[in-house]
């Protein structure tokens, strides 16, 4: 035999023989061990015998309850329905008796507050009335959301959407300043009062003898001149002074509107403390009358209760940027109306502040030429027709 054929025969014989290892390997690997047992009840390991303790550890599956959980983000006042409603498992112990567990009891209650996407529901977080806000526990504050606050603002019956705004309402604000022409010298307003000093009043005054433009008036013919308007010469060559045909000769302020969105309505009127004030006083006990004596005379009826004037104040709750916008859109005397949005209207649009400027080009509103005439307007007074007589009989 060769050598070449003694090696290749060793080759082979070594190829089989790591064969054999590697499947006697793989055999034991798959074998199950002796000291880990797993029972059906939900343990690990062997049952210890009767009288003795296992050493090790025994794991068990703590019970599980469901819960009702949102399906997605919803606004406060939003009402609850069944289509984003869903029931998820959590453990026993990590629910207390405010959650609620049945999509039942959920279905048509309105969210107190906003509730996010998988937040558990809580009776504490929804209500049969939306104009519960929880005032006994937590007050107004509990209608304003993280990051936000709170402030009074004017209202009537005109700005106020005509008395129609409730606690937990979301409004938008339309907001008019009103600008004008100052003084940068002065800071105030223009125009300027202004004094002419004409050449002939002052050698009038000198040809008079000592004293001054103010106090030297004798013989002295003074024309008053408004402190705004223009000179023209006129066609037969003399100067005139032009100023408007107005009581108020001011300049008109330029109004410029803007608008801010989706504020939260926290309070209407003025905050009262919870509980009826009637509930304090004490009712009489009505003392018991004797066989044959006459009943007594109930007392006077009291007054009756005035009507209560309409609120002149909301509270508002916005983000503290907007909320220095509206303090100084207040204290500058700008006009604030107020716009109520729908239930479930968040949206924030894109809205232009509102000028003369932009009315024109947006409507494409064309202005009027200078006519040289006009319409006359004349006034037809009419006499309203006196009603008949009770007795007289219609002809």
């Amino acid at each position: 035999m060769s050598r070449r054929t003694i090696l290749i025969l060793i080759f082979v014989f070594g190829i089989v023989l790591l064969s054999i290892v590697g499947v006697v390997f793989v055999l034991q690997q798959n074998q199950p061990t002796d000291t880990a047992d797993t029972v059906a009840d939900g343990t690990d390991g062997a049952p210890a015998p009767d009288g003795l303790e296992s050493d090790e550890p025994v794991e068990t599956v703590p019970p599980l309850v469901e819960v009702v959980v949102s399906l997605q983000t919803v606004p406060r006042g939003h009402q609850m329905t069944a289509d984003i409603l869903a029931l998820d498992m959590r453990p026993v112990g990590t629910v207390g008796n405010n959650v609620i567990t049945s999509i039942d009891e959920a279905v048509n209650l309105f969210a107190r507050t906003d509730i996010y996407q998988g937040e558990t529901l809580t009776y504490d977080s929804l209500v049969d009335d939306i104009t519960k806000v929880g005032l006994e526990s937590y007050g107004p504050s509990s209608l304003i959301p993280p990051g936000y606050v709170a402030q009074s603002v004017p209202v009537n019956r005109l700005t106020g959407v005509a008395y129609g705004l409730s606690e937990g309402d979301y409004v938008d604000i339309m907001v008019t300043f009103f600008f004008r022409q100052i003084d940068e010298e002065f800071q105030t307003y223009l125009p300027n009062n202004a004094a002419f000093y004409l050449e002939e009043q002052i050698d009038a005054i000198e040809a008079l003898g000592s004293g001054d433009v103010i106090t030297t008036t004798a013989g002295v013919v003074l024309f008053p001149v408004e402190p705004i308007g223009r000179f023209e010469e006129l066609p037969t060559g003399d100067l005139a002074h032009i100023f408007p045909n107005e009581e108020d000769i001011a300049p008109r302020p330029v109004p410029v509107s803007m608008i801010i969105q989706n504020a939260r309505v926290i309070q209407v009127g003025q905050y009262s403390l919870p509980g009826n004030p009637a509930d304090l006083i004490p009712t009489p006990t009505p003392e018991p009358v004797a066989e044959g004596d006459p009943t007594p005379t109930p007392p006077p009826a009291l007054a009756p209760t005035a009507t209560p004037s309409p609120p002149d104040v909301i509270v508002v709750a916005l983000q503290p940027q907007q909320q220095l916008l509206l303090r100084y859109a207040v204290e500058v005397n700008a006009q604030l109306f107020f716009a109520l949005r729908g239930v479930n209207d968040g949206q924030l649009y894109s809205v232009e502040n509102m000028t003369l400027d932009f009315l024109l080009e947006r409507f494409n509103v064309e202005i009027p030429p200078n006519l040289g005439y006009s319409v006359e307007a004349t006034q037809v007074e009419i006499t309203p027709t006196p009603p008949p007589d009770e007795g007289s009989v219609p002809e």
